[in-house]
């Protein structure tokens, strides 16, 4: 059987057997190292994150501050933490894509420890669109899906959040139009 297009018949990357020593200089091993740590502690916190706030998903913890109320919703953390997470997990399965194919660089370093923000960000607004009734899978009336659903559809929207954006343009420009419509 062939591989696919543009697939390799083996992930050897052109290297004998036994040639194990790494291509990049000691310099780029160590910026390498610290994203492999950052990304790591990034998965982590989310990951507690997102598991603590799914248990408590169904409470609001209020506070008030000097007369105001500030109600913080369980839920919505969670959804964020679980967004992150699947933006965390995409960051790391890029950044072992990069530096196995050698396309590894530091200019892209922002984008690898932004997108788990990202990530959570895009699951709070597409699912708040969802429980508003903006996409028909959903209409306003109906009582919020369970947290399970939930959070696996808001880490499909953290490690998918680079088609996310794009979505979420397609969506403002038809609500608000573009600059050439205006």
């Amino acid at each position: 059987m062939k591989p696919a297009v543009g697939v390799p018949a083996d992930y050897t990357d052109g290297r004998r057997p036994w040639q194990w020593e790494s291509k990049y200089p000691p310099e780029a091993r160590r910026e390498t190292n610290f994203e492999t740590c950052a990304l790591i502690t990034m998965l982590i916190v989310s990951m507690l994150g997102a598991g603590f706030c799914l248990g408590l998903a169904d409470q609001n913890v209020a506070i008030l501050l000097g007369g105001a109320k500030l109600t913080i919703s369980f839920r919505l953390l969670a959804i964020f933490f679980t967004g992150s997470v699947g933006g965390v997990t995409f960051s790391i399965k890029w950044l072992i894509h990069s530096v196995a194919k050698g396309k590894w660089h530091l200019d892209r370093r922002y984008w690898r420890l932004m997108t788990p923000a990202i990530g959570g960000a895009y699951a709070c607004v597409v699912m708040t669109l969802f429980a508003s009734g903006v996409f028909a899978s959903q209409t306003a009336t109906t009582p919020a899906a369970g947290i399970a659903p939930t959070a696996a559809l808001a880490f499909l929207v953290g490690y998918f959040s680079d088609g996310v954006s794009g979505l979420l343009s397609n969506i403002a420009n038809a609500v608000f139009g573009t600059l050439e419509k205006k």
